[in-house]
């Protein structure tokens, strides 16, 4: 399976500098890139963590191609 990441549709989507939600993540804004770049995922905590702080649901952090 592969997956394509939405994160960075969520963050455009709320109107939020990608360097603001990886400040209030605590992780890098390198980090971040890799996961809306598909270079890395996040850990399950952070992805819940990211879901919660961009008001949508895990599932949505992702989409299976």
């Amino acid at each position: 399976i592969k997956m394509r990441s939405n994160i960075g549709y969520w963050i455009d989507q709320r109107g939020y500098k990608r360097k603001y939600v990886a400040k209030e993540l605590g992780i890098s804004e390198v980090v971040l890139s890799r996961w809306i770049n598909n270079h890395s995922i996040p850990s399950l905590k952070n992805a819940f963590r990211l879901a919660k702080f961009l008001g949508c649901k895990v599932d949505d952090l992702y989409s299976c191609e």
